[in-house]
């Protein structure tokens, strides 16, 4: 496993964001999803597109807590000229998943941008999704997984009238992918019920490398769409996942001097999302704080991105075989896309 210092440092110590709400034009007539929103990194996102005039909804697993974020960023925007709503979705129960995909198409005819940006930290060892998996890979990766497939018909819709590269699927990675990861990025030998490791930070750490083998995989079977599909760091952020009680006194001092406030997070997730920097080209490739490409990537995981035939390990399509059999049963009647 090679990890390059530099490349650590530099998502710890990130220049200035050049890319930020006083960049974006009026997203009037744009439809957004972010989920988790209601607080956080999503927060500060859902706020800034409904101030410029999107429509936003947000996807939450507590009605009361996304109502009550839904109020505070209508309070504090003015009644800004955009749209914000509200959508169902508990990632760690791949059942919720298709009704809330049925509740948004019942509504909307475009997805122009959908922000993975949910996630648990710090889940005690033996944590389990509702289906039984390890409660990170669950949530991080098989409901995102699912929850982009079922969408991917209307982003296609979307696609074809819209310009190309501006249609786009964001998952939300971490910086502990460099650090932390196993070899290769995700250990699949560890997925099985009865191997799951008890490090916590490992199992984090993988299902966040997860979320780039998605962001790859997806981007290989989308591309053609001009769809783009990224991931990305969205930094060190001053949320509930840095602050929380399960978080090691130890580790919080260390980290508290290069945590930021989550509307830095929120420019890193606008740039993938929204900036006309972001091309086609760049499906696939790992953003980092606050809006620039991973200068270092690390060369085992790079491997996984590619399939044997191109000389890697094929470790990344692997794992959207293990993704898709275990969501397949949850994709009702709907067509999964490509």
């Amino acid at each position: 496993m090679q990890v390059t210092m530099g490349g650590i440092l530099t998502q710890l110590f990130p220049p200035s964001p050049k890319f930020t709400d006083n960049n974006l034009p009026s997203l009037v007539g744009k439809v957004f999803i972010v989920t988790s929103a209601n607080s956080g990194v999503g927060f500060e996102v859902a706020k800034i597109l409904y101030c410029k005039g999107g429509t936003v909804y947000i996807a939450g697993r507590s009605p009361t807590k996304v109502a009550a974020a839904i109020e505070a960023i209508r309070t504090t925007s003015n009644e800004g000229p955009g749209y914000i709503k509200s959508l169902y979705l508990d990632l760690s129960d791949l059942s919720t998943i298709s009704t809330c995909v049925s509740s948004f198409l019942a509504q909307e005819t475009r997805l122009d941008v959908l922000w993975n940006n949910a996630g648990i930290g710090q889940s005690p060892a033996g944590s389990v999704s509702v289906q039984g998996h390890e409660a990170h890979m669950g949530t991080n990766c098989l409901g995102p997984f699912l929850l982009t497939k079922l969408l991917l018909p209307i982003f296609v819709q979307t696609a074809k009238s819209s310009p190309r590269g501006s249609v786009r699927v964001i998952f939300t990675s971490s910086g502990l992918v460099d650090m932390k990861a196993p070899e290769g990025g995700v250990s699949l030998t560890e997925l099985a019920p009865d191997n799951l490791s008890k490090d916590v930070v490992r199992n984090y750490s993988a299902s966040k490398a997860g979320n780039w083998f998605l962001a790859s995989e997806f981007d290989k079977r989308i591309r053609k769409e001009g769809i783009v599909c990224v991931t990305q760091n969205p930094g060190n952020l001053r949320t509930s996942g840095w602050t929380s009680d399960r978080i090691p006194w130890a580790a919080r001092k260390f980290f508290s001097p290069v945590l930021h406030e989550p509307k830095f997070g929120a420019y890193t997730e606008l740039w993938v999302g929204l900036s006309e920097d972001v091309k086609c080209e760049d499906g696939g490739r790992f953003a980092i704080p606050w809006g620039r490409w991973h200068p270092s990537p690390r060369a085992d995981i790079i491997q996984s991105l590619k399939t044997k035939e191109e000389g890697g390990t094929g470790l990344a399509a692997e794992f959207w075989g293990w993704c898709e059999e275990r969501t397949k049963e949850f994709a009702g009647n709907r067509s999964a896309g490509q």
